[in-house]
């Protein structure tokens, strides 16, 4: 005779990091896709939408008053927009990098 109480399992994925390696040019919503897509979550672990990766933006020849907006930030990339004080789009180069987990589907 079999006697189970309790049955489980450990799901882990490895922290990754992708980035570009050479400045961007970004002006008004530049589309970024990764190389490879991360893993976001699903129903069952996390939750949709659960798991976002972190982008973060290094900014070059930027002006006073410049600024810029990430939206859109999902497993397979973002959107990035850039302005002047005035808010105007404007043109700007940039690097970025992208931590995340695993690897999307």
């Amino acid at each position: 005779n079999i006697l189970i109480d309790e049955l489980g399992y450990l799901a882990t994925l490895q922290r990754r990091t992708e980035q570009s390696i050479a400045a961007v040019s970004g002006g008004t919503a530049t589309a970024v896709t990764f190389a490879n897509s991360f893993f976001t979550g699903t129903a069952s672990i996390g939750g949709l939408n659960a798991y976002i990766p972190s982008v973060g933006i290094t900014a070059q020849n930027m002006q006073t008053g410049d600024y810029f907006q990430i939206g859109s930030v999902d497993g397979t990339g973002f959107t990035i927009s850039f302005f002047n004080s005035a808010g105007s789009g404007i043109t700007r180069n940039f690097t970025w990098s992208a931590t995340g987990y695993g690897r999307g589907g």
